[in-house]
């Protein structure tokens, strides 16, 4: 069974499993609970609209605002385990989101499926490149071969940081190239309550999606956990 067609119960309870301690020291101060809080950002990343959330179906008795606020904070918990890596595939897309245009850039582990960066930028080029990659070995012990397209900016900053890469259009970078489809499928549904004029707000919504994607489908295999969760109520 889905919850609104968007997630497996089981998914939803896993992902809220995983996350709810370390949502719970997020905020300092908890008007709502931090279950609330957590359950009300799954959904709206999920594809359920702010309004939807907080008014239509009464998810949470706080504003849109504040699921809003909630959903960026949530980018902060975004922090993949610094390990060996065979083989990443790296790729950028183009993100246009209210009238405005922005690049987005990612690195997904090819053997585990775990996103290990998100980066978006205005520009793509060799400094965005760089930088980029720069974020991708902080999830890297030692330095996994990369796989890349033919974008020319990706040869200079590889060479300059002394990495092993190849080019593919295909095989292994459909895993990337399968990510940015189901990060799109998201935007859209919430693209009116982003500010696209600024890149920090794309980057950490783009995050929490990562984080999501990361929790479900970590280990290669999208994980539908048959365990029956139990709530513990916060007063």
């Amino acid at each position: 069974m889905k919850v609104f067609g968007l997630l497996h119960i089981p998914q939803l309870m896993h992902v809220i499993d995983v996350l709810l301690d370390s949502f719970t020291r997020l905020f300092r101060h908890h008007r709502y609970s931090p279950l609330e809080k957590l359950y009300s950002v799954i959904l709206f990343i999920a594809g359920l609209s702010l309004r939807d959330v907080s008014e239509r179906f009464c998810l949470t008795f706080a504003s849109s605002e504040s699921v809003r606020i909630w959903a960026h904070r949530s980018s902060s918990l975004f922090g993949p385990s610094k390990r060996a890596r065979r083989l990443v595939a790296v790729d950028e897309t183009v993100l246009k989101i209210n009238g405005q245009t922005c690049y987005l850039w990612a690195a997904i582990d090819v053997d585990t499926n775990e996103i290990l960066a998100v980066y978006a930028s205005r520009g793509r080029g060799l400094p965005n490149a760089i930088k980029f990659l720069k974020m991708v070995l902080r999830s890297c012990d030692g330095k996994p071969i990369v796989v890349v397209d033919r974008g020319p900016w990706y040869k200079w900053a590889l060479d300059r940081l002394g990495m092993t890469y190849f080019h593919e259009t295909f095989g292994n970078r459909n895993k990337i190239e399968k990510w940015f489809r189901e990060m799109k499928e998201r935007t859209k549904r919430f693209y009116n309550n982003v500010n696209s004029k600024t890149l920090k707000c794309i980057e950490e919504l783009v995050t929490t999606i990562a984080i999501m994607h990361n929790i479900i489908r970590a280990g290669g295999e999208e994980v539908i956990p048959t365990y029956k969760y139990q709530s513990t109520n916060q007063k």
